[in-house]
């Protein structure tokens, strides 16, 4: 599939071209491309002279792709993934194969995401739609030197439009399946007539639920959410000040995860799976099935993660609020210099509750958590004006965030009245935990960092230029917290029947343990040096070759670890839960070319890139824990082609390789299965496995994105728009332990956009259709806690619709 998939994608390309290159002295286009201008450098350059394998996109390509959800962007930007979750603050970012789940609070992202200029420290604040962008840039690789922490696979800039000097005002009305409505908005109004100016945009989405939850009757997985931006604009002789203030909520009972298979296996300690296949098939295992275990439910229905039916008995929410203040001071001085000054502050709150099961059987109390986030960050830059011998900017940037935290689980009497004894000699769990157990995690964490950098680029003509940048950063973190399980005795049994969990031989986290207080502290310095060679071939033809650093904080895992000393602050290790920094090294030789006429752009790099201490991320059974892996490769190539085949035509087409794998892990994730043959001969020992040559999950390796698109005039001023896209990812893996059921077979994703419009697009209606194949695939996938299976987000199923656009200038 993967070769006849290319064969489309080269072939729609490589016809026209052939012919174009035959024709070029015949054919005299009257349209050229028009370069998009980006900051990735923070200075303003045409992106065909960056440096950078970067992927950028205009208001142009938002509203002729009709996208304004930001996970979308994966679609687009091959070596780009976005992973949702059962809430919006479970959301991960990956380029090139690497990036972190939000599910853990404790862990930072690698892939950072700037908005106008400010870093949004956690994955889940990005719920706001792509309303009024002037572009989004995508930037592939570490990005230490300029962006910071936490950029060590990339980073997403996404710039707002400007306040203009000029009225103009925007509507759009969508009309979709599932009784989905879409409104989103924009107004620019001058203020006097020295160019100050305010522009402000909004949106607000609202749709039905997908699917139906046949064990309570009530739907799942809706759509709600709405937000404001308003953005002023004050001129002065020589600088200008940029106030922003924004806002946005979402209120959904999103997303419920389907079962994959309600058959597995459950972990030795527990020993309650849903079925008794294929626990039967296993002699001498201890275990009681829950669908016939006395007083039980019974059966599970047929699994069938892409059907129309949930089964599960506890409520849903996913609750989120973002907002915040900027200010951005650019000043030009009199000696070719120009300062920027952004100062921030940023709040997040996020409540998001889902069944800790993801089933009807009631084994699991409901999975919750509780954020509430607040930040400030402040940079400065001075630099030189571009064009000399000697190009320069240099800067300090300080940030400041306090993340608090709370999350519980628990294991209800399905699963305790009916676990087996451990082992020879071991009471069952109910006479360790009781009747009900429910542990709670509160956690309260303080970054503050400092950094100072500075890039010196030096013309040596105007063909060659050499940059070299560097940036130290100093970051102090602390976590305060506590864990504390909570458990109910058995029934006629007092509390004091249940003993002190210090008197067991084994420990019981992340899912209980004895009460344990945390303070601890560490510190991280770093140092991201870049440098790299820019040639110009000829005019229109640019080589280049990089070295970069990239590098993302440690931390402390959210969930209970295992206690060492009882009663004891921190558990008697002060490193408990700690994880170690992650550096990025990467090496990147690549191209950018405008051919044809300005019709032609072909861009391309290959890259290698060498992790040390990857931040690793697991799914337990329970939580989300953090393991240092010793060191991981990721090496690939991107390349872009835009062509103008004509007047009337334009064809693009964006491909990917991407090989990311495991050179040294010896303490992996085991699967379901091999845990439990583990724990049968080790029942206090955690399983852990030998991944080092292994594929990292959720790293697909190709990945391709193409569209044709064709402009019709008609008469009477109109003219109609035709875009077909076709978007392609490669098999890939869902989890962490590489377990065959937890495999994502490679999906073709096409979209068709037809639009009727006057020749200056001030109106359209436009007629749309996504996911026209009716692909069925996994957004993520985990393994059922506790009780063994499998389970997944799924993917939006195909959805059409129409949309109205007014605008006024």
């Amino acid at each position: 599939m993967k070769r006849y998939v290319a064969s489309i994608s080269c072939v729609l390309l490589a016809n026209p071209i052939a012919s174009a290159i035959a024709q070029e002295s015949q054919f005299d286009a009257e349209r050229s491309i028009e370069h998009i201008t980006v900051t990735a450098t923070k200075r303003e350059e045409s992106i065909q002279e960056v440096p950078i394998s970067v992927a950028a996109f205009d208001k142009n390509f938002f509203r002729n792709s009709g996208e304004t959800n930001f996970n979308a962007l994966e679609q687009y930007t091959p070596g780009l993934k976005i992973q949702s979750g059962p809430d919006s603050r479970t959301t991960s970012l990956r380029i090139r194969g690497i990036g972190s789940a939000g599910s853990n609070a404790g862990i930072d992202p690698s892939v950072g995401v700037f908005i106008d200029g400010v870093y949004q420290s956690r994955a889940g604040m990005n719920i706001n739609e792509l309303v009024d962008i002037e572009r989004v840039e995508v930037l592939r690789g570490p990005q230490g030197t300029l962006y910071g922490k936490n950029t060590a696979a990339g980073a997403i800039n996404v710039i707002t439009a400007k306040p203009s000097a000029e009225f103009a005002a925007e509507g759009d009305l969508v009309f979709a399946n599932n009784n989905r409505k879409e409104v989103r908005s924009m107004v620019n109004v001058p203020l006097g007539e020295s160019g100050n100016a305010m522009r402000m945009s909004a949106f607000a989405v609202n749709g039905d639920h997908l699917f139906t939850n046949t064990y309570t009757g009530e739907g799942v997985n809706d759509a709600d959410k709405w937000g404001l931006k308003t953005r002023f604009l004050f001129n002065f002789d020589d600088s200008e000040l940029l106030l922003n203030a924004d806002y946005s909520k979402e209120n959904t009972d999103c997303c419920a995860l389907a079962v994959i298979d309600y058959n597995g296996v459950s972990p030795i300690m527990i020993g309650t799976p849903m079925t008794n296949n294929p626990s039967a098939m296993l002699p001498g295992l201890p275990y009681t099935a829950l669908e016939t275990a006395p007083g039980s439910i019974g059966a599970p229905p047929q699994a069938d993660p892409f059907g129309d039916d949930y089964w599960f008995n506890d409520q849903l929410s996913n609750n989120v609020e973002v907002g915040g203040l900027s200010a951005e001071w650019n000043y030009e001085a009199p000696n070719s210099q120009s300062v920027t000054f952004i100062n921030a502050v940023r709040t997040y709150t996020s409540s998001s509750s889902y069944d800790g099961d993801f089933t009807a059987y009631d084994a699991a109390s409901p999975a919750t958590t509780e954020e509430d986030m607040k930040q400030f960050s402040s940079e400065l830059r001075v630099a030189s004006l571009g064009d000399n011998t000697l190009d320069y900017q240099v800067g300090l940037y300080g940030y400041y965030s306090n993340f608090e935290t709370e999350g519980s689980l628990g294991m209800n009497e399905t699963i305790l009245l009916n676990s087996p004894p451990l082992q020879t000699g071991l009471p069952p769990l109910s006479a360790i935990l009781g009747s009900r157990s429910q542990n709670i995690d509160v956690n309260e964490y303080s970054t503050s960092a400092l950094a100072i950098f500075g890039q010196l680029a030096w013309n040596l003509s105007d063909e060659l230029s050499a940059t070299f940048g560097l940036r130290v950063t100093q970051e102090r973190k602390e976590r305060t917290g506590s864990q504390r399980t909570l458990r109910t005795p058995l029934p006629g049994l007092p509390a004091e029947s249940l003993p002190p969990f210090q008197y067991l031989p084994f420990d019981l986290a992340p899912i209980a343990g004895a009460d344990v207080d945390f303070d601890q502290k560490r510190s991280d310095s770093d140092i991201s040096p870049s440098f790299n060679l820019r040639y110009f071939v000829m005019e229109d033809v640019m080589a280049y070759a990089s070295v970069s650093k990239g590098f993302k904080s440690g931390g402390f895992d959210q969930r209970r670890v295992p206690v060492e000393v009882y009663g004891r602050i921190n558990g008697g290790n002060d490193s408990a839960g700690e994880f170690g920094e992650e550096e990025a090294t990467s090496y990147e030789l690549g191209w950018k070319s405008t051919l044809l006429n300005d019709r032609l752009i072909f861009n391309g790099a290959f890259y290698f890139v060498d992790y040390d201490n990857f931040q690793a991320q697991a799914f337990d059974g329970a939580s989300t824990t953090v393991t240092n892996a010793g060191a991981l490769e990721s090496y690939g190539s991107e390349m872009d082609l835009l062509f103008v085949a004509s007047e009337n035509l334009t064809l693009g087409t964006a491909i990917g390789y991407n090989k990311a794998e495991y050179k040294e892990f010896d303490n992996g994730q085991c699967t379901a299965m091999d845990s439990l043959f583990w724990s049968l001969a080790n029942p206090t020992a955690p399983c852990v496995a030998d991944l080092a040559g292994k594929t990292l999950d959720n790293a697909p390796e190709w990945t391709y994105s193409s569209f044709a698109q064709y402009e019709q005039p008609l008469s009477s001023g109109l003219q109609v728009i035709a875009r077909l896209e076709h978007n392609f990812v490669d098999s890939h893996y869902l989890d962490q332990d590489l377990d065959q059921a937890l495999f994502n077979d490679s999906v073709n994703l096409v979209n068709l956009r037809l639009t009727l419009s006057n020749f200056d697009r001030s109106w359209e209606v436009v007629a749309w259709g996504k996911n026209l194949l009716e692909e069925e695939y996994f957004l993520m996938g985990i393994d059922i806690p506790t009780i063994g299976g499998y389970a997944g987000v799924v993917a939006p199923r195909s959805t059409y619709g129409l949309t109205l656009r007014r605008s006024f200038n």
